[in-house]
């Protein structure tokens, strides 16, 4: 498991972009938020080009707690699923009742 502050800095970076692409299964969970921050887009890409053929799944959670849209960052993953011929899943709850 990667913090995502733990993406600024290369050498980290690098490290869990060798270990997501040997993944079947990899994880974002993130908050409510328009984009991605740079250094994840950065991570993503590096862990893309090292991944093989083989199946897997990219899922993303939006924490629940925060407002705010995600649509944007879903269509992005949504899209490195495909280049990485992965299902991808989405999970995003509702903000609960006081």
């Amino acid at each position: 498991m990667w913090l995502l502050t733990e993406l600024r800095t290369t050498q980290l970076r690098a490290i869990a972009a060798r270990e997501a692409a040997s993944a079947d299964l990899v994880i974002i969970s993130v908050h409510h938020a328009e984009a991605l921050p740079d250094e994840v887009k950065s991570w993503i890409d590096l862990w893309l080009k090292q991944r093989s053929s083989r199946p897997g799944v990219l899922s993303a959670l939006f924490d629940p707690l925060y407002l705010g849209t995600s649509g944007s960052i879903q269509a992005y993953l949504r899209e490195v699923a495909k280049r990485g011929k992965m299902e991808f899943l989405a999970r995003s709850e509702e903000k609960p009742e006081d």
